[in-house]
């Protein structure tokens, strides 16, 4: 056998073998971490950028007796984010959700304010300051037979209440037009 197979193998140092392998580990960890914090950050723009709502079924509902509504009210109903308004030009019903990203508005002294991302509305819905970028949508209203006041949330109306006389009054269906 030769020299050089004689010879002991070349070992590294004690302590150069261990370095390289937690610059190795600490490397692919600092990866593995960024990699993760750009996840993280793609999927909060993501969700940012998706509204928190559909519009979806029953677009027509009833929303109470005409009789129900007070003269010169505003009244929330919950359950259909909508606010209904009785003055004494008549009755008019308008969404509570911020037309940003679907946050439910809250009344303030002079109109909505989103409480989500600040957007802010006049009494009558229309933008004040951003993130949102267009009104709060009035809803068609009409009266069945019965005195039932019925909405189509699916038919944008302009903004403001409508007498009366000028609700349609339609025959009885059972569940709108």
């Amino acid at each position: 056998m030769g020299e050089e197979s004689k010879r002991p193998a070349e070992r590294p140092e004690a302590g150069q073998e261990s370095a390289h392998g937690r610059r190795d580990f600490l490397a692919t960890a600092g990866n593995l971490a960024a990699g993760a914090c750009c996840l993280g950050l793609a999927a909060c723009a993501v969700r940012l950028a998706v509204p928190d709502f559909l519009n979806g079924p029953p677009v027509r509902f009833p929303v109470g007796r005409a009789a129900d509504f007070r003269m010169r009210t505003m009244t929330w109903l919950r359950e259909h984010d909508l606010f209904v308004l009785r003055d004494d030009q008549g009755f008019g019903a308008f969404s509570a959700r911020c037309t940003h990203l679907g946050c439910t508005v809250q009344r303030t002294a002079d109109g909505f304010s989103c409480p989500c991302h600040g957007a802010r509305f006049d009494m009558a819905g229309r933008v004040l300051s951003g993130p949102a970028r267009s009104a709060l949508p009035w809803y068609r209203l009409w009266i069945e037979p019965d005195g039932r006041l019925w909405v189509d949330a699916d038919e944008p109306v302009r903004p403001g209440a409508r007498p009366r006389v000028d609700l349609e009054i339609r025959p009885a269906s059972g569940g709108g037009p």
